[in-house]
C-alpha cells in the first residue's frame, strides 16, 4: 500500500470510528491518535485490536466487521 493509500484508508476508518456510537470519544481519540502505527496494511488489523484490548479491555473486532474492513475467518 502506498503512502497515500494509507493515508486515504487511515481517514477511512477515522471516519467510521467518528460516526459510530458505540464508542466512547476517549476511545476514539486514542483510536485516531495511533492509528497510523497500528496499520500496515489494509485488513491487517492485529496490532489495532490488541492494543485497543490492552487499554480498554473492548474488543474491537465487531465493529471491523460490521464496517466490512476485517474479512470474517471461516
Amino acid at each position: 500500500m502506498s503512502r497515500q493509500e494509507k493515508t486515504e484508508y487511515i481517514e477511512q476508518i477515522r471516519n467510521l470510528l467518528q460516526s459510530y456510537n458505540g464508542f466512547t470519544q476517549i476511545e476514539k481519540n486514542y483510536a485516531h491518535l495511533h492509528l497510523p502505527t497500528w496499520i500496515e496494511a489494509k485488513h491487517e488489523f492485529d496490532t489495532f485490536i490488541h492494543k485497543f484490548a490492552e487499554k480498554f479491555s473492548l474488543d474491537i473486532r465487531p465493529f471491523l466487521l460490521e464496517k466490512e474492513l476485517l474479512k470474517q475467518e471461516t
